[in-house]
């Protein structure tokens, strides 16, 4: 509807502009032009009537996309924070001819530092394709956190597209990252397959086993493979708009994707600029598209976290310290008591320094000299001073678990810094 009304011409217009005289300056280019022609939707009622109807069409076309693109940006999730891996991802609506399409991606948080990812393609366009996708996502998550393996989350997930959704048909591929393992299990239903990029340059695909769309067989089986990544690898995830189109084969796209990556960024944000600067030079790239990367990032001498002030990172903490704390050679009983002394540190600054509702975070830093290892928590709030009780035992547990405990408030906020001598009984 949209190129429809804005190639229709009048052609009494037409003439009569090419009649009129070249100079704008002249009154039969302004208001005298006018007066003389008239409207010509005052001579032909059914014509102006047709413009009118043509010109509010476009309007609503227009103001539906916009509609649609706006939930659908506000449905996209905030990546999580989750130590041991680090995320970016994009979506980009289609060409101005294509109405919003139903692309969307998530990451979920799981229990024992994995993480879920998902990404899916709701056939459709417009708001009920957007609405319908925040329908899927809700369930996705439902299921997700229930911990399942990703075949019986597409399982369940197929169930509900066919009973709660009435039907229609959607590609979906969930996986399940486990960075401490290095491991990802991946299923699909007929979405197409993740990418590999491997710290050395080589790019290769995910073998999922072939299944069926969601909402097409009511009693459909999914099944699912585990592909082992190095450390510093990247997994980027995508919808078929990457790949395909009306003159791109779906072979061809993927083997294309694939060459194309060989020796590219491995960085996630770096990863997706280039793969959306490569639809720009992409002629007749007309479909939404969206993006999700991940890499796996060991630590290294030197622990570096940023993690949201909030309770549920101290979990997140743990496992990272816990880690890096094996790599530097630490016993089983040292890591235990360094854990709860940074845990106290930590807590104190997720409690006191900051709203219970806020985005502030707080960084961890930690590093060894020698034998002694330094962990330092630092935070940009002013710890509340102590109630009527007085102040709790966990400074008091810090310094008995520690050689050495600092505390430095300032106006920029509070730094703890939580020195110990290992003795090295750990050491590989």
């Amino acid at each position: 509807m949209v190129r429809l009304a804005s190639q229709v011409v009048d052609p009494e217009r037409k003439d009569a502009a090419a009649r009129a005289p070249a100079d704008p300056e002249s009154p039969a280019a302004g208001g005298e032009w006018a007066r003389t022609t008239g409207d010509s939707r005052e001579g032909d009622p059914i014509l102006g009537a047709t413009l009118d109807a043509l010109k509010q069409a476009a309007q609503g076309v227009e103001i539906e996309r916009r509609v649609a693109e706006t939930l659908q940006r506000s449905l996209l999730p905030r990546l999580p924070v989750v130590p041991g891996l680090k995320f970016a991802a994009r979506y980009r609506p289609g060409s101005a001819e294509t109405r919003i399409g139903g692309d969307w991606y998530d990451a979920i948080p799981l229990r024992g530092g994995k993480v879920g990812i998902a990404i899916g393609d709701v056939v459709g366009r417009g708001v009920k394709a957007a609405a319908r996708m925040a329908h899927l996502q809700s369930a996705l998550r439902a299921y997700a956190l229930e911990a399942l393996r990703p075949a019986l989350v597409l399982e369940r997930m197929n169930g509900f597209v066919l009973e709660g959704e009435q039907g229609g048909m959607l590609t979906l591929l969930y996986a399940i990252v486990d960075s401490d393992g290095h491991t990802v299990q991946v299923a699909s239903a007929a979405h197409p397959p993740p990418l590999v990029l491997d710290p050395g340059g080589g790019s290769t695909f995910v073998e999922a086993p072939p299944c069926s769309p969601l909402g097409v067989a009511r009693y459909a089986a999914y099944e699912e493979s585990t592909t082992t990544l190095d450390p510093w690898s990247t997994l980027l995830l995508y919808t078929d708009g990457l790949v395909e189109g009306p003159e791109l084969p779906l072979g061809q796209g993927l083997e294309g994707l694939r060459s194309s990556m060989e020796g590219g960024p491995r960085e996630p944000e770096a990863l997706c600029h280039a793969v959306l600067d490569s639809l720009d030079v992409r002629a007749g790239f007309r479909d939404d598209l969206a993006l999700l990367a991940l890499q796996l990032t060991p630590p290294g001498k030197t622990l570096a976290l940023t993690l949201p002030a909030l309770p549920s990172s101290l979990a997140s903490m743990r496992r990272a310290v816990a880690q890096w704390l094996r790599l530097e050679g630490a016993g089983e009983d040292e890591i235990y008591e360094v854990l709860v002394a940074c845990g106290e540190a930590c807590a104190n600054t997720v409690a006191h320094a900051h709203p219970a509702l806020s985005d502030s975070s707080f960084e961890l830093r930690a590093e060894r000299e020698g034998p002694e290892v330094e962990i330092t928590v630092r935070d940009t709030g002013q710890w509340r001073p102590p109630g009527e009780e007085g102040p709790g035992r966990g400074l008091a547990v810090m310094r008995e678990l520690m050689d050495d405990v600092e505390i430095e408030p300032s106006e920029r906020g509070t730094t703890v810094k939580l020195r110990r001598r290992l003795r090295g009984d750990g050491a590989t």
